[in-house]
């Protein structure tokens, strides 16, 4: 690859250019920046570093970290664009994170009953400040704020706390992009930053589960999968351990099971096999073990 069809790339991909000998220096599209000089890209090459984050990579990890694709789309996306007779592609768009109104968090009830009642203190909940939504699109949800960069609200997500047998509503439910959410980093991100290990976990019921038990260095992944953008902070992060604790399905369609196993093979593409470990709950769930199981569980991880 040249530097011409390098450039032809990003380009392509909206990226803003400046010419810096060998090498290209760029505002990130994948973030929010306003730093015009902190991505670097070789011309010749295309590998690249974002000085900020400290992450880095080929020209196909570029591609798959802005527009939010997986490792197989971005290399078809890099074949099209450096193709000698290229088709006519559409330019796929680059995800731009949204913000949402702070004030409706006014509107929130703080009644704890429904944690309290699942042994979840008003201290640790006073912490993520969440509270019971009675209107909206949240009705009849405990819902926790989540922040992003530069404290904007990015997002909310609510836990149904009247579920009734005859209704479908789910479980959990998300306003906002949920790829873009690094949680629960707006409260326990210098815990992170100095801790060597890290626990992922798929919902906020988990994540407070252990927080009760002292155990704070956790981000939850909103779901079976890692985003982009917790890769991200796992690379920044750069702990010695990724501790995978997807809930345990093992007694009826074993989800949970087979997404830590594929999670843990997602991670191995950027850390060594010593630091991944799939260490799933002893019950279903976080939320379903007593304080005494969830010590013995963090006692043999």
């Amino acid at each position: 690859m040249n530097s011409d069809e390098v450039r032809e790339v990003l380009a392509g991909l909206g990226y803003t250019l400046q010419d810096h000998g060998k090498e290209f220096r760029a505002r990130p599209l994948y973030r929010d920046s306003d730093n015009n000089t902190v991505l670097s890209i070789k011309k010749d090459t295309g590998r690249w570093i974002d000085f900020k984050e400290n992450i880095s990579g080929n020209l196909v990890d570029l591609v798959k970290l802005t527009l939010d694709c997986n490792i197989e789309d971005a290399k078809t996306y890099l074949t099209t664009k450096v193709s000698s007779t290229p088709a006519k592609v559409v330019k796929p768009e680059v995800k731009q994170r949204k913000t949402l109104n702070a004030e409706s968090l006014n509107k929130l009830i703080k009644n704890n009953k429904y944690w309290n009642e699942r042994g979840i203190s008003d201290k640790t909940l006073s912490e993520f400040d969440g509270g019971v939504c009675e209107s909206g699109k949240m009705l009849n949800r405990y819902v926790f704020p989540i922040y992003g960069e530069r404290g904007k609200l990015v997002g909310v997500s609510g836990r149904d706390i009247k579920k009734d047998d005859w209704t479908k509503r789910p479980k959990w439910k998300h306003i906002g992009d949920k790829s873009f959410w690094v949680y629960p980093t707006q409260v326990n991100e210098k815990i992170l930053k100095g801790s060597k290990q890290i626990i992922l976990v798929e919902s906020i019921g988990d994540m407070l589960a252990l927080w009760e038990q002292d155990i704070k260095s956790i981000i939850v992944t909103f779901g079976l999968d890692i985003s982009t953008a917790v890769l991200n902070s796992l690379l920044r992060l750069d702990p010695n351990d990724v501790i995978i604790s997807f809930n345990n399905d093992s007694e009826s369609n074993h989800a949970g099971n087979l997404a830590a196993q594929k999670a843990k093979k997602k991670l191995l593409r950027y850390f060594d096999e010593n630091q991944i470990k799939v260490a799933l709950p002893s019950q279903n769930d976080f939320g379903e073990m007593s304080s005494t199981q969830i010590s013995e569980w963090y006692v043999n991880l």
